[in-house]
């Protein structure tokens, strides 16, 4: 029954099939109260060097953007993932870009240029408190800056996202990689990482990093992450713009899928490389089979992510990485 109706919403346009799906999400998470254990409870749990205090079932876990509002993360739980990265959140609510925003193109790809549609902190966070209870894994929240507020501002947008959530989530995840946001990409610097240095403290705090960046630039952002205690280490990687216009002909919007993966699996091997066993990395981007997770966590990953796969192979596909992934 679910793989029947996973294969009707692939017929449905992208958006609409992700907000009916969504729907039903959340209507068997209003059954999960009901429950006393969770899907993960007898499960030992993954020893991450560093995040010891955080008990990871498996080292599956979902990336941003499917749960933009935290609304339906426990459930999502539920289906196999070892954690959860919900948002991206800003600020204030805004509205996203213009639709069409989403593309299925193939094979198995997603070109997005959503830009950040979501609820507003003040409504995220009302969703956590309502449901964190309810989630047996860690919980990531994705952070960015307000479309409006201006670069020289941004560092304050980040604040004020660390500050709110700090109680509801187990770590944060700084999206200054987005293509679908006019000039976040610029945050990617040092300047800007010293800049947020002054309040991120306490939990765990991965920057998330473009798969375009040149190779100069990409080294001496690892080198700051690197010399600075206040960061876990870093999401490697966003969609990719480049990929989007030599591959498929759009100028807008980021491309996530299989095509994404030898630029990511490049990055995180590039990566551990510079930060040897001193910092945790997250690999994201093309993952969509056992055989490429493994290549991932060889690259030096200690943690890997999936979305464009979930979506195109469903549930099942979740079950059986993470069964893959426990050790």
């Amino acid at each position: 029954m679910i793989a029947f109706f996973h294969r009707f919403l692939l017929y449905l346009p992208p958006e609409i099939a992700h907000q009916i799906g969504f729907f039903f999400l959340k209507i068997y998470q209003s059954f999960l109260s009901l429950f006393k254990g969770s899907s993960h409870s007898s499960a030992p749990a993954i020893q991450v060097p560093g995040l010891s205090f955080l008990k990871f079932p498996n080292r599956l876990g979902l990336a941003a953007g499917l749960d933009k509002n935290a609304e339906g993360f426990p459930a999502l739980a539920h289906l196999g993932f070892g954690f959860i990265e919900v948002g991206t959140v800003t600020p204030l609510p805004q509205q996203g870009n213009p639709k069409p925003r989403l593309w299925r193109v193939s094979p198995q790809g997603l070109i997005n240029q959503m830009g950040f549609n979501n609820c507003g902190v003040e409504e995220f966070k009302h969703h956590l408190r309502k449901y964190r209870k309810l989630c047996p894994v860690p919980v990531l929240a994705n952070i960015g800056k307000n479309k409006n507020t201006p670069n020289e501002l941004a560092y304050l947008d980040y604040q004020k996202l660390f500050q709110e959530l700090y109680p509801w989530v187990d770590g944060f995840v700084v999206n200054v990689s987005s293509p679908n946001t006019v000039g976040l990409r610029a945050l990617q610097s040092t300047e800007f990482l010293e800049k947020l240095e002054s309040f991120i403290s306490g939990k765990p705090v991965w920057v998330k990093l473009a798969p375009d960046l040149e190779p100069t630039e990409f080294v001496e952002l690892l080198k700051k992450i690197k010399s600075s205690s206040l960061y876990a280490g870093c999401v490697l990687t966003n969609t990719s713009r480049q990929v989007a216009l030599t591959e498929y002909q759009r100028s807008e919007g980021g491309y996530s899928g299989e095509k994404l993966f030898e630029k990511s699996l490049g990055f995180v091997a590039r990566a551990r490389e510079v930060f040897q066993k001193e910092k945790v990395i997250i690999g994201v981007g093309g993952i969509n089979s056992i055989q490429r997770a493994q290549q991932m966590l060889h690259a030096g990953a200690d943690l890997i992510e999936v979305y464009t796969a979930f979506v195109y192979q469903g549930p099942k596909f979740v079950k059986a990485l993470s069964k893959e992934l426990t050790n």
